[in-house]
């Protein structure tokens, strides 16, 4: 590998951690939002992302979920699930009237661009875990004919 390579490779790296750096304040600042939505009757689930060398994994925590009520649904920068509770579940009082959550809602922006085609995903136990390729980013040396 040239030097020139090893710089940019460094600076990708370098690039992929500051992104990944505001994505998680950004996030935080999220939480300052409430998790549920009354008109959806949907609540947030918790979540968690990490980042491999090769792929992107996206955690849920779904307690009271049935793995076939959970719909997923992927583009190359963003993850849509919706997951049905077994049983509704009672919320506060929301203009005078009572609001029961029927659901699991979220929408994530993904930090990288994946490859949804070859997602797999797994749910045990409460937990719901998605496994996204990454779509490779190298740079690739054209020759001029």
């Amino acid at each position: 590998m040239s030097f020139e390579e090893r710089i940019n490779e460094l600076f990708e790296r370098l690039r992929r951690e500051v992104r990944r750096f505001v994505e998680d304040i950004e996030r935080y600042m999220e939480l300052e939002q409430p998790m549920w939505c009354y008109e959806t009757r949907s609540l947030e689930p918790l979540f968690t992302i990490t980042e491999t060398e090769d792929e992107l994994i996206v955690t849920f925590d779904l307690p009271m979920v049935d793995k076939d009520s959970i719909e997923i649904h992927a583009t190359e920068d963003s993850l849509e699930l919706e997951a049905k509770l077994r049983h509704a579940i009672p919320g506060p009082r929301y203009l005078g009237r009572e609001v029961c959550f029927e659901k699991f809602r979220k929408v994530i922006k993904l930090p990288i661009k994946v490859d949804p085609h070859n997602a797999k995903a797994r749910y045990k136990d409460g937990i719901l875990e998605i496994r996204f390729p990454k779509i490779s980013r190298q740079r690739h040396r054209i020759n001029i004919l």
